[in-house]
């Protein structure tokens, strides 16, 4: 041993020569994450020393919880962040990047289809932003755990995986999730109604509805079905109304088990505003060819509970009556010759006029002081 420690010794210059020094030329640590000293998410008891890691704790259906992973740059060059990866379509990020000075860059989506995101100079803070938006979340009253994978050109941290721990509060289940009311006439209006049951191991329980829409109706009933607490919520638009789409939200105040306010509950309501009649399909449309008549034809009806209808004549534009005629026939007929549905018939008799395409409008005519006359769209296809 005596003899080799002399050599070791006079080899050693010559080994860092030829590594070019190790010491001098060691690269940084590339990305470096800095610690967090944020609130505590809801329900959860101490800090979880993993900097790469957090828990939102309980976090209520609907809300969205956000949070700001730093990390510092120590490299002698900059840091390309080339991808992110959120491993989950409710979380959204967005990066930037502080210089030493204050300056903030900010990067471009983490959708963008672009070589480099955002490059982080020398000394630069990365801030990585999660967003998560519980309401896209489809794992409701359960752990769930979310990897987001950050990509970047850094050799000491070619990649750094975060994680997000979650569990979303979603204390009633409502069936169906939409009060989807459909058509509504303008004249009638419509009801609908959904079901409102406890889920996961909540023993929350509904209260009042909170102030309704304009024009809406609403109603809210408790029952127990099957040892089971049921909530049932009757709402509709009643006339007069206005045609149009409408997307509605009623609200229902919440008590969680000791009796606090809790979250509101949010049920939407969809409804399109449409007149009192309506035909199926919405237009007649066929082919006629040049020596063949050809015909189309829709049934025409009324949105309004009960309302029978009686058609007079079914009048084609003037100047298309050489070639086309139509007429009506009752489905439903009563002794008045009244009928809850109408075929209407459009007929196409050669010889037709030399333009490849017809398009006009019918005029149902009706006996009915509230709906005199109703249009109905054709088109006819020449060949």
């Amino acid at each position: 041993m005596s003899r080799l420690l002399p050599l070791l010794l006079a080899l050693l210059p010559l080994v860092l020569a030829c590594s070019g020094g190790a010491t001098a030329a060691e690269p940084g640590q590339g990305l470096v994450l800095l610690p967090h000293d944020g609130p505590l998410g809801r329900g959860v008891k101490e800090r979880d020393p993993r900097l790469e890691f957090h828990d939102f704790g309980r976090v209520p259906d609907g809300n969205t919880v956000t949070r700001v992973f730093r990390l510092r740059n120590s490299d002698p060059r900059p840091i390309a962040i080339q991808r992110v990866d959120p491993g989950c379509g409710c979380t959204v990020p967005a990066l930037r990047a502080v210089l030493p000075d204050g300056t903030v860059l900010q990067g471009e989506s983490a959708a963008a289809k672009v070589p480099v995101l955002l490059s982080v100079p020398p000394g630069a803070i990365f801030e990585l932003e999660l967003a998560i938006h519980t309401r896209d979340m489809v794992t409701k009253n359960t752990d769930k755990l979310v990897t987001v994978r950050v990509t970047t050109d850094a050799p000491a941290s070619y990649f750094v995986t975060l994680e997000l721990h979650i569990l979303v509060e979603k204390p009633f289940s409502v069936v169906p999730g939409t009060l989807a009311l459909g058509q509504v006439p303008e004249n009638g209006g419509k009801d609908g109604k959904v079901e409102i049951v406890p889920a996961g191991a909540f023993a929350h329980t509904l209260g009042e509805l909170q102030e309704l829409p304009q024009g809406v109706t609403a109603e809210l009933t408790f029952e127990e079905r099957n040892f089971m607490p049921l909530w049932t919520l009757k709402a509709g638009l009643h006339p007069p109304l206005e045609r149009g789409p409408r997307t509605l939200t009623l609200r229902i105040a919440t008590h969680d088990e000791t009796g606090a306010p809790g979250e509101i509950l949010e049920v939407p309501l969809t409804a399109q505003v449409v007149g009192d009649l309506a035909s199926d399909p919405s237009r007649i449309v066929f082919k006629a060819g040049a020596d063949v008549p050809a015909e189309g034809s829709l049934e025409l009806f009324s949105l309004l509970p009960g309302q029978r209808l009686k058609v007079r004549a079914v009048e084609v534009p003037e100047e298309r009556r050489a070639w086309l005629a139509a007429e009506a026939v009752p489905l439903e007929p009563d002794a008045a010759g009244s009928s809850a549905r109408w075929r209407i018939v459009l007929r196409a008799t050669p010889p037709h006029p030399p333009e490849k395409t017809q398009a006009g409008r019918l005029r149902v005519r009706l006996d009915d002081p509230q709906h005199p006359e109703h249009l109905l769209d054709f088109v006819v296809h020449l060949r």
